[in-house]
């Protein structure tokens, strides 16, 4: 699927706010080094998914209405129709989005778009909350994927316990690729905001 999002259009849906990135970490973020393991190419995405042959294929796309993140999840969900998926697009009020999505007794919590603003400018403020095993939660759920990696959970409390160095950078930006080699998000750009 990070194969057949293309970052150009969601920059476009953003209004030209976003900088297309396919990443954990953005630019600026102590760690970040540029990568792109999923170039734009929906001919090898389909080859992909074809030769993995999912049994369900019936996927729901949540997202909010607010505008463009609504554009956002239609786009995804047009994506997924052309990869060969059956998709119901579930609109909810942005009010309530993250709370409802954030439930694990949620029913077919599948896929869908969601945002991060940093807390504070370090790397650990992406991995912790989104992606740590023990980030899992029944209710306030922020780690919509579900991750749940031993040997990457180690590396990130690992780094968390040490002083913001260049080595440690250099381990943080490993850590992104490790990551995104597993695709358990399809990361499109970051918000360029003033």
């Amino acid at each position: 699927v990070n194969y057949a999002v293309d970052a150009r259009a969601l920059q476009r849906i953003y209004g030209n706010q976003l900088a297309p990135t396919h990443q954990i970490l953005p630019p600026g973020t102590p760690g970040y080094r540029r990568f792109d393991l999923y170039p734009y190419n929906l001919t090898k995405a389909r080859r992909l998914l074809a030769k993995a042959d999912p049994e369900d294929r019936q996927i729901t796309v949540w997202t909010d209405t607010e505008s463009p993140n609504a554009e956002a999840g239609e786009y995804f969900a047009y994506v997924l129709r052309q990869l060969g998926f059956r998709v119901h697009l579930k609109v909810l009020n942005a009010d309530n989005y993250f709370t409802v999505i954030g439930n694990r007794s949620t029913p077919n919590l599948d896929a869908g778009w969601s945002d991060w603003f940093a807390d504070f400018p370090h790397p650990d403020d992406f991995f912790r909350p989104m992606l740590l095993g023990s980030s899992i939660l029944s209710t306030n759920n922020g780690n919509f994927a579900q991750v749940n990696v031993p040997a990457l959970n180690a590396e990130a409390n690992r780094l968390n316990a040490l002083p913001l160095t260049q080595g440690t950078e250099r381990r943080y930006a490993r850590l992104d690729r490790s990551y995104m080699k597993l695709a358990p998000w399809v990361p499109f750009g970051t918000r360029t905001l003033t």
